[in-house]
Formats: C-alpha cells, sequence, structure tokens
C-alpha cells in the first residue's frame, strides 16, 4: 500500500517536473499568436505550407493566422503596415527595402533558386526571336514588382532589353496565369509549378529560361544559387521575439526535411486538396519537377546573398546609387537555423 502511495506521488512530481519544464518562461516564445502574409500557395513555398499542414507550428507553441495576398508586393505591404508579424516572400525584398531605409531580415531560406520558369505562350512563339525581341512583347508575372517581375527584369537586363520597352501584366500563380497563357492575353509567362508543368504538358507554354535548376539558373543569371522564397520580419520583431523566431524557425526546419525525404505523393497527400492544379498525375509530376530547388538546410550563404544585390543593382538605379551605404549582412541572418540544425543533429 505503502508502496503504491510512493509509486503516485513519484509520478505526480515527475508529471510536475515535465510540465514545469515544457512551460518554462525561459523556453516560451514571445509571441505565441503570430500573424503571417503570404502569397499563393504555390510549390516554391511548399517548406511553410507543409509546416502549417503537419501542424509543425502548434508543436512549437505558436498560433499561426494566416492571410493569403496576390503577390508578393500586398504580402510586404502587410508586413510593413503592421498587421503581419511574418512575411512569406523573396529574399530580394530586405534589399530593394533596405535602399529605402526600412530594415528587414530574413531567417530561413526555402529555396536555392528562384524556381520560375520563363515561356513562351502559343501568341508569343511568333514574335519571339530571343530575348533582344522582348520590346513591345505582354510579359505575365505573378503582379508587377513581384519576385517573378524583378527576376525577369534582371535576365532581361543582361541581354540589353530596356525593362521598361515591354508590357507586364499581373496574372497571379496559379490559374488566372493559367488562363492568361492559353487565351493569348501574353506573350511571355514567368510561372511557377504547377501551373509551368501543366502548360508545357498541354503544348501551351515553351521554355526559355529555367530556373528550377542551378544550371538554368546559372545560364539566367550568372549564378549557381540565388536565394529567394524566405521567411522574413522585421529587423525589431527578431530582436524583440527571439523565441518565437527560433519556434518559427524549428518548424520551418522540420518542414524542409520532410520535403527531402517524402514522396511526391506523400508531399500531395499532406496538402489541402485544393492546392492541386489540373490532373493528379500532372501535379505529382510538377512536385517531382521541383524538387531540387529546396534548401537542404534553411541556410543563407554569403556568394548567393551577393548574387541577389548584384542582380538588382543591374537595372535598379534606386538600389545602385545606395548599395555602398547598405549593411548587407544585416539582411538576413544564419542564427536560428543553425541553432535548429544542432538540435536536430542532437
Amino acid at each position: 500500500m505503502i508502496g503504491a502511495i510512493l509509486k503516485k506521488i513519484l509520478g505526480l512530481g515527475l508529471m510536475f517536473v515535465l510540465t514545469t519544464c515544457w512551460s518554462a518562461p525561459d523556453s516560451r516564445p514571445e509571441k505565441v499568436d503570430v500573424a503571417i502574409a503570404t502569397s499563393p500557395s504555390v510549390i516554391s513555398y511548399y517548406p511553410f505550407e507543409i509546416a502549417m499542414a503537419k501542424g509543425y507550428f502548434k508543436d512549437e507553441g505558436l498560433n499561426i493566422t494566416r492571410s493569403m495576398f496576390a503577390g508578393g508586393p500586398k504580402a510586404m505591404q502587410a508586413l510593413l503596415g503592421g498587421s503581419a508579424d511574418i512575411a512569406v516572400s523573396a529574399y530580394a525584398n530586405t534589399l530593394n527595402l533596405a535602399a529605402k531605409g526600412q530594415h528587414l531580415q530574413a531567417f530561413f531560406l526555402m529555396i536555392d533558386y528562384p524556381a520560375y520558369a520563363v515561356g513562351l505562350t502559343k501568341a508569343g512563339q511568333a514574335k519571339f526571336k530571343g530575348f533582344e525581341s522582348l520590346p513591345g512583347l505582354k510579359v505575365g508575372v505573378t503582379s508587377p514588382g513581384s519576385s517573378t517581375h524583378m527576376v525577369f527584369n534582371a535576365i532581361a537586363h543582361r541581354h540589353g532589353v530596356n525593362v521598361k520597352s515591354y508590357s507586364v501584366i499581373g496574372v497571379g500563380a496559379l490559374a488566372g496565369a493559367a488562363s492568361a497563357a492559353q487565351t493569348g492575353a501574353i506573350d511571355v509567362l514567368v510561372g511557377i509549378d504547377p501551373v509551368v508543368t501543366m502548360l508545357t504538358n498541354s503544348g501551351d507554354l515553351k521554355i526559355v529560361a529555367d530556373l528550377r535548376t542551378g544550371a538554368g539558373t546559372f545560364e539566367a543569371l550568372g549564378s549557381r544559387t540565388y536565394p529567394e522564397g524566405s521567411m522574413l520580419a522585421s529587423t525589431e520583431f527578431v530582436q524583440k521575439n527571439p523565441k518565437t523566431i527560433q519556434a518559427l524557425t524549428n518548424a520551418m526546419l522540420r518542414a524542409q526535411l520532410f520535403l527531402q525525404t517524402a514522396s511526391a505523393v506523400e508531399i500531395a497527400d499532406s496538402l489541402p486538396k485544393s492546392y492541386q492544379i489540373g490532373e493528379r498525375d500532372l501535379y505529382l509530376q510538377a512536385i517531382q519537377n521541383t524538387r531540387t530547388v529546396y534548401s537542404k538546410n534553411g541556410r543563407y550563404d554569403p556568394e548567393g546573398i551577393q548574387a541577389v544585390l548584384k542582380v538588382l543593382t543591374e537595372f535598379d538605379a534606386e538600389l545602385a546609387a545606395v548599395q555602398k551605404k547598405i549593411d548587407v549582412s544585416a539582411t538576413y541572418t544564419n542564427r536560428f537555423v543553425d541553432v535548429a540544425l544542432a538540435a536536430q543533429k542532437k
């Protein structure tokens, strides 16, 4: 009898210790309710989508409120306006905004390459004789000012084309992009999977620059690495909420590791069915086509950071004018992902 009582007391004591450790003030996020602004659910942002779908953020003690916007610029507006704490967007935004005196910091890298493909629609194939023939053509991007727009401008500039000589039209990343390409509303599409795979398989798109691989990125931009899709926050938010940023990073690393080992079927089945575009076999093919874009560890490579800066300053006169005044090292950090990686190894 006495032994049973002692066993119960010891059990309650152990439970108290575990509960106390889990809820200890020094291990809990400073901000539990986190608002995140994102663009559409394209494959290049699937690390975030996986973390949401599989409950990894909840496991870290976070309650995520997610707002989806038509393109990166709107998501950035939400972040800068204070309605979002975090933005899922392109790393390049940190540099563009630093030129304007606004300070953001990228803390987790999702993809090593832009993950876009530049393709000619049936309407554009007869007009396109090389990138030098871009003047006068209609180019579809996710939204004006987005990373798809910036990267395309960089490609055009590298071919000696004035970036103001062609029309830029926002077509979104999913159904709108597919419709614009199929109806001939645009001549060129800067597209993202799964739409790119769907359109190329149907013959509605002919790829002329593929930035879904290191080789294609090097051919288009002159760099084998080009950090894009990232988790961004204001520098002030990162400084005030390091435990929250660490919790977000821990969840994102779990998602990144899942994407490295899961099959295309496992990835598709982990996400809402509404994310699927077209036939399932085609959707699985699109996932497979984009597997190589995901970062292996979520870290930023200084060489890649410099590649983005070089690309942007080639055609952005405002950024080029203040380039020397920008503290590039302050636009990103590997501090949190290094902690997460060390914990994962243990």
